[in-house]
């Protein structure tokens, strides 16, 4: 009963429902096609059924009438030639600028980076000899020497890997003299020597131009190999047989040569840092200590010979290596000559 109450319903909500849809559709297309059409209505209201409308009219559009510039009318400006009268010049002879030489300054060599050093000492030394009592403090008391090296250019060239060839010789030193006199080295800089002399007492003089740059002992390394009996140090008192100077060591010396070794300047460091230190070089080749192999004696012993220290320069440098290092002198001029 209640379905077909619910269908009657519907189509009769169909029935009635779709006519008013179409009526409403059709007056609300009407009212909208009346409004957008609304002049077009009362002008046809107006000229065919005669009815008395207000038709509202269109404003029609201004044509702007072109502007025709008038033409400016330019006089000729008359210009008048300016008379130049020529100036007078008289000769000017040139003086000449004087031309100062421009004299470039030496650069200042840089130190380079160091590294560790482990290589042992490559030649034979000998054992320590026992010292007396009197030297057991002395030993026992520890030195720190501190240098800076001042390398041959002629080293430099053969040697690419010079900076390290220097740090390990220093280092077979350092072992040396620590066993020996209880004194270590410390490399404190390794930089080109700029245009070193030809011979051994103009180099050392050449040192003395050099800064140590904090470092107790200026040391130069030499291509060049000279004899034991050669001085190594500048000062009157050390290049004598007998150093009676008991205020300080020589900070300046001089490295040389032994080209035929596998340590080519073991034994001249030695011999350098030695006598710098105040021991007396050994010159006697009968001597017991030159016989022994003693570095204060010959710097060209062959590699067979072990590296040892004669008794007299032990204690020597025992007595001397807690004295100061002197600063800079003033060398002797010495002419410049060839080996």
């Amino acid at each position: 009963m209640a379905s077909s109450r619910l269908k009657s319903l519907t189509k009769l909500a169909l029935l009635l429902g779709i006519p008013v849809a179409l009526l409403l559709g059709l007056f609300g297309g009407g009212v909208y096609c009346g409004h957008s059409n609304r002049d077009a209505i009362l002008a046809f209201e107006r000229d065919w059924l005669g009815m008395d409308v207000v038709v509202p009219t269109k404003p029609e559009p201004v044509k702007p009438e072109p502007v025709k510039p008038e033409p400016v009318k330019t006089e000729p400006v008359k210009t008048e030639p300016v008379k130049t009268e020529p100036v007078k010049t008289e000769p000017v002879t040139p003086t000449p600028t004087p031309v100062t030489p421009v004299v470039e300054p030496t650069p200042t060599p840089v130190p380079v980076a160091l590294v560790a050093v482990t290589d042992p000492v490559p030649l034979t030394l000998a054992p320590t000899r026992p010292l007396p009592d009197d030297l057991h403090a002395r030993m026992a008391e520890p030195v720190r020497v501190r240098v800076k090296v001042l390398v041959d250019p002629e080293l430099v060239d053969r040697r690419p890997d010079w900076i390290a060839y220097v740090q390990r010789h220093v280092v077979w030193a350092s072992q040396v003299l620590e066993t020996q006199i209880g004194v270590r080295l410390e490399l404190r800089g390794v930089v080109v020597w700029p245009s070193p002399a030809s011979t051994a007492e103009a180099q050392l003089a050449d040192l003395h131009k050099h800064s140590r740059d904090g470092a107790d002992l200026l040391l130069g390394l030499s291509s060049r190999g000279f004899t034991g009996a050669t001085p190594v140090t500048t000062s009157p008192e050390f290049n004598s047989s007998e150093f009676n100077s008991s205020e300080f060591n020589a900070g300046i010396a001089l490295v040389p040569a032994n080209p035929g070794s596998r340590a080519p300047h073991l034994r001249g460091l030695l011999y350098a840092v030695g006598q710098s230190l105040g021991a007396t070089p050994v010159t006697d080749p009968a001597s017991e200590a030159w016989r022994a192999g003693s570095f204060m004696a010959d710097v060209r012993a062959p590699d067979s010979q072990p590296v040892a220290l004669d008794d007299d320069s032990r204690r020597r440098l025992l007595e001397r290596k807690s004295l100061p290092f002197q600063v800079n002198v003033e060398p002797p001029s010495v002419d410049d000559g060839e080996l």
